[in-house]
C-alpha cells in the first residue's frame, strides 16, 4: 500500500509566514523600546556621576562651580579655552590632556561618563558637544540680579555655591545638544524636533540639581515649576 505524502498548501504557507513576520516586529519594537529605556537609565546615572565629580570640583576650588567657559594653560604655556565639561573631565582623567578632549578617537576609546548615549553623531554629537550641557541661567540669572549690567560675561565666572539660596531648586546640568542650554518658554519648543527629541524619554528630560539629585521631568514642567528663574539672588 502506497504511504500518501501531504505537504503544505500555499494557505497554510503565507498564514505561517504572516505570524513569523508579526512575531519578528513585536520583537524588533521590544527590543528598541527596552534598548531606549536602558539608554534613558544610563543617561540618568551618567548625571548622577557628573555631579558627584562637580561636588568634588567646588571642593577643590573655593567651593565654586566651574565656570561654563573658562580658560586654562597648556603644556605649552598657551592658554585654551576651557568648557564645564572639560573642567571635570580634566580631575577624572588626569593622564589625558585637554586637547585630546577635543577628539573623537579619545571619546571613543575612554567612553566616559560625560557622554550621553542617547545623544548620536549623526543628530549632532561632537566632543565638544558630548550631549550635557550646564544651565548657562545658572551664572546669567545671578549676575542679572547682582547687577542689571554686567561687564564680564557670566559664563565665564566661577559660580560660587554659597550664592545659590535653594540648591535643591536650581537645575545644574541636563541633556542638550550644546555645551550650555537655556530651558526657557522658547527653547522649550526646539524639543519637538530633532535633535533634542532624542534626548527625551517617554517626553521626559532628567535635570540634575545643585544639590546632587537627579530628576525627570517634560521641559514644560521644568519652565512651569519656575527652574528657569532659579537661582534667585540670596536674600541679604
Amino acid at each position: 500500500m502506497q504511504s500518501e505524502h501531504r505537504g503544505f498548501t500555499l494557505v497554510e504557507l503565507l498564514v505561517v509566514i504572516v505570524i513569523v513576520a508579526a512575531l519578528a516586529a513585536v520583537s524588533i519594537s521590544v527590543s528598541r523600546r527596552m534598548m531606549s529605556k536602558a539608554q534613558a537609565n544610563q543617561a540618568m546615572q551618567n548625571l548622577s556621576q557628573i555631579g558627584a565629580v562637580l561636588t568634588t570640583y567646588a571642593t577643590d576650588h573655593s567651593m565654586k562651580l566651574p565656570a561654563a567657559k573658562g580658560t586654562a594653560q597648556l603644556a605649552d604655556g598657551t592658554t585654551a579655552v576651557l568648557q564645564w565639561n572639560e573642567a571635570c573631565l580634566i580631575m577624572v582623567y588626569p593622564d589625558s590632556r585637554i586637547e585630546d578632549f577635543k577628539t573623537v578617537q579619545w571619546w571613543e576609546s575612554t567612553k566616559s561618563f560625560m557622554r550621553n548615549p542617547m545623544f548620536k553623531e549623526n543628530a549632532g554629537w561632537t566632543p565638544l558637544n558630548p550631549g550635557y550641557a550646564m544651565n548657562a541661567m545658572l551664572a546669567e540669572n545671578l549676575a542679572a540680579a547682582q547687577d542689571p549690567a554686567p561687564t564680564a560675561d557670566p559664563l565665564t565666572v566661577n559660580v560660587a555655591l554659597a550664592s545659590i539660596s535653594d540648591p535643591g531648586r536650581t537645575p545644574v546640568v541636563a541633556p542638550n545638544g550644546t555645551w550650555t542650554y537655556r530651558y526657557d518658554s522658547a527653547e522649550i519648543k526646539g524639543f519637538d524636533k530633532s535633535p533634542l527629541k532624542e534626548l527625551l524619554a517617554d517626553g521626559k528630560t532628567p535635570i540634575l540639581f545643585v544639590d546632587g539629585h537627579v530628576e525627570s521631568m517634560t521641559p514644560k514642567e521644568y519652565v512651569d515649576k519656575g527652574l528657569d528663574k532659579m537661582p534667585l539672588a540670596p536674600e541679604i
